[in-house]
């Protein structure tokens, strides 16, 4: 945390004294892992204290140019402080009154570092001749940092009054009066509700102006919030629309329709194909949602998958997956980032339908299997084939496999799909290395109501009948 004290001419010696009274307090009530810093600002910004964990003061002496005040760059100098990694604020002790610099885009700047800003009055109960203070003044603005164009959102306001009087409350927006109302203002601390509709799509300032009916120093009248307005909502429709099948044939316009009710809606669409789909992150955070619409796994790339994934599980996004022929169970979605994401899963568990299944792979494991394709021995290959086989039988299902070259050798099973683990760990230690070319090998199943054979090999042996 970064405080930032005001120490031009118009603070009076109580309103300093004030000041340093808070700060102190503020800093022996850290804990132990806290680390505040001290930064001093008149027409420049001097640092009183560099950031540190102690949890004592010493006495102030910075010194800053006392004709002007620059808030803007004691923010930025605030911003520069802060270490890495660490949750960030800086606490402005102040009368509200900076005459130079871009306090604004200081401000913007410290928003979009993600570093809240809270500002702290500086007041008095008497005036400087003594006399009783009749003053009122802005403590606290609160609005959404973000929020959409045309959105009704609400601004909250906290003001502080040393007598019961009335006032007028007054809200700009780039220059423009968009709320005012008369509100009586009680002794103490008085709260107010405006409901605002966000207007087009900026770096918005919201300038809060109290206009009491007796009033001392007009200096601390009025405080702003910033606020990004953004565009419409973006949604991101991934489908297959004006794309080729496998067959050459054109892909149906699926999404058209879709598309249409959205942007009926109000929402801002993009339409993309799986090919076209972005990989990145930061790319996809532009949108509000992402639908797929009936799109195939075997069209997204593992990264993409992952990318998708981690946009709704990191960043919050939407995912909505359309079903249709080429999507879910069909699609491939078995055991990918994007089944883990959807809320359903793609293998049905209603299993009492289907009868057991007896699956035997026979993988051929001669020596040529041992040679690379694209940097995977062929026996790897065939051996994650198999793998892939055993991750989708049921756990009623039996599984063996059998290594071949010219004989059968050391057969792996019947093993129940229950056990997987043991059944994969033994398929992958599987190495190429025996003599000729497979033998043929009679199935002779158990009990189960349904058997299959999965042979893998080179494709290339002398003609015969080898099963």
């Amino acid at each position: 945390m970064s405080f930032l004290v005001d120490a031009s001419d118009s603070i009076s010696p109580e309103q300093a004294q004030q000041a340093e009274e808070f700060v102190r307090t503020a800093v022996s009530g850290m804990s132990p892992d806290d680390q505040t810093a001290v930064i001093l600002f008149g027409g420049n910004a001097l640092v009183e204290r560099p950031m540190s964990g102690l949890a004592e003061l010493a006495p102030i002496t910075s010194v800053p140019q006392p004709l002007q005040t620059d808030l803007a760059e004691a923010i930025r100098l605030g911003l520069a402080l802060f270490p890495a990694g660490s949750g960030r604020r800086l606490v402005v002790l102040s009368d509200g009154t900076a005459t130079i610099g871009d306090t604004e885009a200081a401000a913007k700047l410290a928003a979009n570092a993600g570093v809240e800003i809270n500002f702290v009055p500086l007041s008095r109960e008497t005036a400087v001749d003594g006399s009783p203070l009749t003053e009122a003044w802005v403590t606290d603005v609160r609005a959404p940092t973000r929020i959409s164009q045309g959105e009704i959102f609400r601004i909250d306001i906290t003001a502080e009054s040393t007598a019961n009087m009335p006032a007028t409350l007054r809200i700009l927006s780039g220059g423009t009066v968009v709320h005012e109302e008369s509100v009586d203002l009680g002794r103490g601390v008085n709260n107010f509700s405006v409901r605002l509709r966000a207007g087009e799509q900026e770096f918005a300032r919201y300038r809060v102006q109290i206009e009491p009916q007796n009033d001392t120093y007009f200096q601390n009248n009025e405080l702003a919030a910033f606020t990004e307005i953004v565009g419409p909502p973006r949604v991101l429709l991934v489908s297959n629309d004006g794309t080729l099948a496998d067959d050459g044939t054109p892909q149906p316009a699926e999404a058209a329709q879709l598309q249409a009710a959205l942007e009926a809606v109000g929402l801002q669409v993009d339409h993309t194909t799986p090919a076209d789909l972005p990989a990145s992150l930061a790319q996809l955070s532009n949108y509000a949602s992402i639908v797929l619409v009936d799109v195939n796994a075997k069209n997204l790339t593992p990264r993409k998958m992952e990318t998708l994934q981690s946009y709704v599980r990191d960043l919050g996004g939407g995912l909505v997956a359309v079903g249709g022929p080429q999507s879910y169970g069909m699609g491939g979605y078995f055991m990918t980032p994007l089944e883990e994401t959807l809320p359903v899963e793609m293998q049905i568990k209603d299993q009492e339908r289907f009868p057991a299944v007896s699956m035997v792979i026979v993988i051929d494991r001669s020596g040529s299997m041992g040679a690379d394709e694209g940097g995977v021995s062929k026996i790897q290959l065939a051996a994650e084939g198999a793998v892939r086989v055993v991750e989708l039988l049921n756990d009623f299902d039996f599984i063996t496999v059998i290594p071949v070259d010219t004989a059968p050798d050391n057969p792996i099973g019947p093993l129940p799909a229950s056990d997987k683990t043991t059944a994969i760990n033994l398929i992958r230690e599987i190495g190429a290395g025996g003599g000729g070319i497979l033998c043929a090998y009679r199935f002779r199943g158990g009990g189960a109501g349904s058997r299959g054979i999965a042979y893998t090999d080179q494709a290339y042996h002398r003609p015969g009948r080898w099963l």
